[in-house]
C-alpha cells in the first residue's frame, strides 16, 4: 500500500490500480452555466499540462510552489511529497501515451484531468489536479480510468484537448 497524502493507493489485483484521491478544502458553487470554462483563465489548458509535466518529471519543488497552504500541510514537506510521487510512479510506471486532457467540474471546482497509458498497469490512469482560478493547486487525485469519480455535470462542454493537441 502506498500512502500519498492522507489517502492510500493500493493494487486491488495484479496490474490494477485502486483509487487515490486527495482533494482538501470545501467546495464552492458553480457559475450559472455550470461549465469548467466559466472558472478558468484563458491559459488554463497550458497550466494544467504544465502541472502534469512537473509531476511526471518529479519536479516536486515546482509543484510545491503552486500548492495551497492546506496541500502543503497535508504533505508535510516537499521531500515527503517527492517521495510519494516516486512511490506512485514506481507502481504505475512511465507514461507511454497521452489519451486526453480536459477540465471537468467536480464538487463545484474545476479539475484538470490528464488521461494516459502507463507502462506498469493495464488500464489508463487519470491524473487530476484541482486548480483554483489563481492557478493554486488545492487537490490532486489519481485513479484508473474505469474508476473516474462522478463529475457535477457529465454533459458539460468544458475545455478539452485530445492527444493530438486539439
Amino acid at each position: 500500500m502506498l500512502r500519498f497524502g492522507r489517502t492510500s493507493l493500493v493494487r486491488s489485483a495484479p496490474g490494477a490500480l485502486a483509487l487515490l484521491l486527495l482533494v482538501p478544502g470545501a467546495s464552492r458553487g458553480q457559475e450559472a452555466d455550470g461549465s469548467a470554462a466559466a472558472h478558468l483563465p484563458a491559459d488554463s489548458m497550458a497550466i494544467g499540462a504544465t502541472y502534469v509535466e512537473w509531476m511526471l518529471d518529479y519536479r516536486a519543488d515546482s509543484l510545491w510552489t503552486r500548492f495551497s497552504d492546506e496541500m502543503r500541510e497535508n504533505f508535510g514537506s516537499v521531500g515527503e511529497f517527492k517521495d510519494r510521487m516516486a512511490g506512485l510512479f514506481g507502481q504505475i510506471g512511465d507514461q507511454r501515451r497521452v489519451i486526453s486532457q480536459r477540465y471537468w467540474m467536480r464538487n463545484g471546482k474545476p479539475q484538470f484531468w490528464h488521461t494516459a497509458e502507463f507502462s506498469a498497469v493495464d488500464e489508463p490512469v487519470v491524473v487530476r489536479f484541482v486548480i483554483e482560478p489563481d492557478g493554486v493547486i488545492s487537490g490532486i487525485g489519481f485513479n484508473p480510468q474505469s474508476q473516474n469519480p462522478t463529475v457535477d455535470d457529465p454533459n458539460q462542454h468544458g475545455t478539452e484537448a485530445d492527444a493530438a493537441g486539439g
